[in-house]
């Protein structure tokens, strides 16, 4: 999954330009491997990464290998509860397909809470296509979440239902070159 996880990392910034931003927040940020490549393609970018408590310490030895973590606070919490506020940009990968609708809800009026009115959100999300023969590998995924967890992939226009739902308006979706067919959903706070 390391490698994986990796390669779509190099898809996201590669598609991606997040040199515009001075503070992003990572939420549910795992192990740091999207947000080390972020790190490093964008200099200026101070970042904070949220998970639990074990995954942090998992993150800090990986961004301290990678040589960014000085550009990186980690922070132990549950976010579902709150994440940090006012920074330029939220990034949620491949957090809100592990959630049915509801919790996915709670998790991003949570975030839209934190934001100001000039924030982003940032989704990276496989999109569900209109016909499986699209993207077969998209669909086993989807598969895979129901399943395990009872969540699921979404397509373009349930992403952007749900995220009417919690008070956001999508900017616009940016395709990446992962064949697990990832893209950048960016959202701003409606009006």
């Amino acid at each position: 999954m390391t490698g994986r996880s990796e390669q779509e990392a190099g898809d996201v910034v590669a598609a991606y330009d997040f040199g515009g931003l001075g503070g992003l927040v990572d939420v549910g940020g795992g192990h740091g491997i999207l947000l080390g490549a972020v790190l490093r393609s964008a200099p200026g970018l101070l970042a904070v990464l949220v998970d639990q408590p074990a995954v942090v310490e998992q993150a800090r030895r990986r961004l301290e290998a990678e040589g960014v973590a000085w550009r990186c606070e980690l922070v132990a919490g549950d976010f579902f509860s709150a994440v940090p506020p006012g920074a330029d940009a939220y990034l949620l990968s491949r957090v809100l397909h592990d959630w049915a609708d509801d919790d996915a809800r709670r998790l991003l009026a949570t975030c839209r809470a934190a934001m100001g009115p000039a924030s982003r959100l940032l989704v990276v999300e496989a999109l569900l296509p209109e016909r499986a023969v699209d993207q077969p590998a998209v669909i086993r995924m989807d598969l895979h979440m129901l399943v395990l967890l009872g969540a699921r992939e979404r397509t373009e226009a349930q992403y952007r239902r749900l995220l009417a739902d919690t008070g956001f308006r999508v900017e616009r979706v940016v395709p990446t070159a992962s064949p697990a067919g990832l893209s950048v959903i960016e959202a701003a706070p409606a009006a």
